[in-house]
């Protein structure tokens, strides 16, 4: 276990309590949901430049996907790991640090963005506010690579919490989107821009 895990585990204790959409139940207030949401806000650190926010996927952790390997190892090839931290945009959980991708809840739980209801998508955005706000404390600059769904409930939250997120959407480019944007990330001067 990553120590990422136990620092994640003294605060949240691992229940392995599913952590799944039902229809009419608001997941966003699921007490391991609420739990990590405190934690994030309280505890979570990162001294890194640059916020590079991806979207969650449907393969658990993350790091199995396609995308997140390609991101992944692009930020490897070009020697931007110590400088990028990466944050899934999810639903529920908000933001989810690389670093703790793999640990309860997040590797295992179940929410799919097509079943989401135009009040929680309203929900989403609104709670995305003040982890924006924190994260774009920590970090020089914020950039978001999302698809449509994504896209739409970053750029809101970043309006309402009047922070600044580099945006780039895509749709079935996906990769070529991803691999332009960490490419040109190895040619930001490391003082660039401002999240704030």
């Amino acid at each position: 276990m990553s120590s990422a895990c136990e620092r994640l585990y003294s605060y949240l204790p691992p229940t392995r309590e599913p952590v799944a959409k039902v229809d009419g139940v608001d997941m966003f207030r699921h007490p391991v949901v609420k739990a990590w949401h405190e934690y994030f806000l309280k505890e979570w650190r990162s001294d890194k430049d640059v916020a590079l926010l991806l979207p969650c996927t449907s393969v658990k952790p993350y790091s199995r996907s396609a995308t997140h390997r390609l991101a992944y190892a692009l930020l490897k090839k070009y020697g931007l790991e110590g400088r990028v931290q990466v944050y899934s945009v999810s639903e529920p959980m908000l933001l989810v640090p690389r670093e703790l991708e793999e640990c309860y809840p997040f590797n295992s739980y179940d929410y799919p963005p097509a079943r989401m209801t135009e009040a929680e998508k309203e929900e989403f955005s609104e709670l995305l506010v003040p982890f924006l706000r924190k994260v774009s404390s920590q970090h020089r600059s914020l950039v978001a690579v999302l698809p449509r769904h994504h896209y739409k409930v970053v750029e809101k939250a970043s309006r309402l919490a009047h922070v600044s997120v580099e945006l780039h959407s895509y749709g079935r480019l996906a990769f070529k989107t991803i691999s332009g944007v960490i490419a040109h990330l190895t040619s930001s001067p490391q003082s660039e821009g401002s999240g704030h």
